[in-house]
């Protein structure tokens, strides 16, 4: 089977802009001549912090989400900020939503969450040490559940659908893997 070919970008323009995401209208070609319009969805980075405290729990938070119109459960993160360093922005929106700190944090992974219709990355960083240590300061439209949870109830949220955000799950993955490399012998 033949490896596929890439599409040649030969035009573009916006055509909604959606606070947190534009649509754009992209015309490509393929190598036999085809041609066609694809719309894709343009955004910021979007940041995953798998939070672990001081007493090994992983921090989670809950709160409505408009697309599906009920709550999630979900790892804390949020929209980089243009030029942010992944591991900053996780760090910010960790104490923004929760209040927590952490002691040491670094990027895990980074993935597209859905390349056919998207342009962006989500970065999963993992942050130890956490601890509540500041009141919460969300946005306007905001209000957050917080738990800690101990690592080994996350398989069960998911098969349960309590956690069915599927860059939470992601994050969670990269979590368990992280904590699998690190557990004690």
């Amino acid at each position: 089977m033949p490896k596929p070919k890439e599409w040649k970008l030969l035009g573009e323009r916006e055509i909604a802009d959606c606070k947190v995401f534009k649509v754009w209208d992209e015309h490509f070609a393929h190598p036999d001549g085809r041609e066609g319009n694809f719309y894709v969805c343009k955004t910021n980075d979007w940041v995953q912090v798998a939070a672990i405290t001081e007493e090994g729990k992983i921090v989670l938070v809950n709160q409505f989400r408009f697309g599906v119109k009920r709550n999630s459960w979900e790892l804390s993160g949020g929209v980089i900020e243009k030029g942010e360093d992944p591991v900053k922005a996780a760090l910010r929106e960790l104490e923004e939503e929760t209040g927590y700190v952490a002691k040491s944090a670094k990027l895990a992974a980074s993935f597209s969450p859905n390349p056919a219709i998207q342009n962006n990355k989500a970065h999963v960083v993992i942050a130890e040490g956490c601890r509540k240590l500041h009141p919460v300061n969300w946005d306007a439209n905001e209000e957050i559940e917080v738990m800690e949870v101990d690592p080994s109830k996350l398989d069960a949220m998911i098969e349960s659908g309590e956690i069915y955000h599927s860059i939470a799950i992601n994050g969670i993955y990269f979590l368990q893997k992280h904590l699998k490399r690190n557990a004690p012998i």
